[in-house]
């Protein structure tokens, strides 16, 4: 039996910001409780995830504490409760088994008594099994309301731009109204749009600059201007039609509609999705809308096509997408390429932005140590762009003073003022810019993105294909049966160097398996090119990302 002196134990904290998760203890505050009460013990490591456990096979850093314990490194775990080790059936028996088994020696939590005998291990099992019942009770009720809410006419959740949630009724019956502030303007946007003359951006600049549109953000102190994202969800999206969409299903929406349906189905024709033909989002076609030809500019379709194979005596179906050949001055011969080859493309592509866990949670680790940082940077700019105002109004006033005393004429006069109150309006909206979703929050969100992206593709709809290859970039074509992708700038830096890093990392972890992994020269090394450090000279992940805000 093992003694007391020789426990060994890992110090595993978690929190993820799903569901009910976002009620946890926060990781700093699980880590403080444990070594306060546990402090004493031979800790060998704290371990942090970020991860839900509400499915198995989904937190990297658990998975790695498993098989350090099974190595031997350690005997032991300190949690602050058990749903932090455990909400999944899966992840519930390897830890009762191992304990019951004698690979786990013992384990402590600060909210929870464990004593390791046939009836602790029982109370145990008992105690994951009702984090797993909770969890699963909780996502079943909530999705219940939600099929509910959504069967009487409303959409659940937050309301989109140009709407707000009625927040006089009570939560879970609250109805979706027209934004004053904010319908009319878009209403306008849809019918500037929809005479064919203006694109999207140009309208989307309109919106911005010529009406000074502002979104309405949560959580926030200020607004911002409409991102050429959520204009063009906006564009795509029947919830403008009176439609709501929700697991794939369409459903007769309640609220005020923005537009009409033709008038829908005109803007997904403007936008080269064709929506005229059918209803969007009931095709058949992950990709329909997202690809031009590289020759000739026009649209991409697609369609199926069946073929019979006399030597299995079975017909087989095929998705192909080809060139519209609408210009026929173009003289275009693009070939159909199928879609499983254009799946495969996409599919090269997301695996060069697939970091290894570790480097995403570096990267995450040092964001949180800089928001404060952020903001401090953002008052700065702030402050001196409001000195600048100032100093422009003082201007004004001074040239109000010379036309006065006739030192100038009326067109010397208002042809300065004007460049004066545009360098004023123009300040203005940086300053209502600033204080929003700043670079940090923004950079977080693209490093996750580039670490799931490919998983994601791989597990997701055809709908959330679309979503994923959307958000890797513009310029989208098919040329000589290949796909092209401009990706977005903030992307490149990730693109250069994953791949590289992760091949480095491989070299390295046979030695990181065998020593405490924070005092590895080879792995600083590594984390500190990655990060960017000031002492680094070479390649700075973090820092290329931020630069880009």
């Amino acid at each position: 039996m093992t003694k007391n002196s020789d426990l060994k134990y890992f110090v595993y904290v978690r929190k993820s910001t799903e569901g009910e998760e976002r009620q946890a203890l926060s990781i700093d505050s699980q880590k403080d409780k444990a070594l306060e009460v546990f402090g004493s013990l031979n800790i060998v490591e704290v371990l942090e995830e970020r991860h839900s456990a509400f499915k198995p096979y989904n937190r990297p850093v658990f998975e790695n504490m498993i098989k350090r314990i099974k190595a031997g490194e350690a005997n032991g775990i300190i949690a602050w409760h058990p749903d932090r080790l455990s909400r999944n059936e899966i992840d519930a028996s390897t830890i009762s088994y191992l304990v019951r088994t004698g690979v786990i020696h013992d384990l402590k939590f600060g909210s929870y008594n464990f004593d390791n005998s046939p009836e602790g291990i029982m109370m145990l099992q008992m105690a994951l099994s009702q984090s797993q019942y909770f969890s699963s009770k909780l996502g079943k009720d909530v999705k219940r309301g939600l099929e509910k809410k959504v069967s009487l006419g409303w959409l659940p959740g937050q309301a989109p731009e140009g709407y707000l949630n009625d927040m006089r009724l009570e939560k879970g019956q609250r109805t979706i109204i027209v934004d004053k502030k904010r319908f009319a303007m878009l209403r306008m946007a849809f019918d500037l749009y929809l005479t064919g003359v203006f694109s999207a951006t140009e309208v989307l600049t309109k919106l911005n600059y010529e009406w000074f549109y502002r979104t309405r953000i949560r959580k926030s102190k200020g607004n911002t201007w409409l991102s050429r994202s959520a204009w063009y969800k906006i564009l795509n999206s029947p919830f403008y039609a009176g439609i709501i969409t929700y697991n794939g299903k369409e459903y007769p929406g309640k609220h005020k509609a923005m537009i009409s349906l033709d008038e829908f189905n005109r803007v997904q024709e403007l936008l080269g999705q064709h929506g005229c033909h059918k209803r969007p989002y009931k095709n058949d076609f992950a990709f329909a809308g997202l690809f031009s030809c590289g020759v000739c500019g026009c649209a991409i379709t697609a369609e199926h096509k069946a073929k019979y194979n006399q030597s299995q005596q079975a017909t087989k179906g095929y998705t192909y997408y080809h060139c519209t050949h609408k210009r026929k001055q173009a003289n275009c011969h693009e070939a159909s390429v199928e879609e499983i080859e254009l799946n495969e493309q996409i599919k090269t592509d997301l695996k060069r932005l697939a970091m290894n866990e570790r480097f995403l949670n570096w990267a995450l680790e040092y964001l949180d140590t800089q928001t404060d940082v952020d903001k401090a940077n953002n008052q700065v700019i702030k402050t001196s762009r409001e000195t600048e105002i100032k100093e422009l109004n003082e201007h004004i006033s001074t040239l109000t003073m010379m036309r006065a005393r006739d030192l100038l004429d009326d067109n010397e006069y208002l042809d300065e003022k004007t460049k004066l109150k545009n360098s004023i309006n123009k300040l203005e909206l940086q300053i209502k810019g600033t204080g929003n979703q700043g670079n940090i929050e923004l950079t977080k969100e693209k490093f996750i993105f580039s670490a799931y992206a490919f998983r994601d593709y791989l597990e997701a709809d055809k709908a959330g294909k679309r979503e994923i290859v959307f958000s890797l970039g513009q310029n989208r074509q098919i040329i000589n049966k290949n796909l092209t992708i401009t990706p977005h700038n903030w992307l490149m830096p990730l693109y250069d160097n994953v791949e590289l890093f992760n091949t480095e990392l491989a070299k390295l972890e046979p030695a990181l398996s065998l020593v405490n992994t924070t005092q590895n020269p080879g792995l600083a090394s590594l984390r500190s090119r990655w990060l960017g450090d000031k002492d680094s000279n070479l390649d700075k992940q973090v820092q290329n990302l931020l630069s880009y805000h």
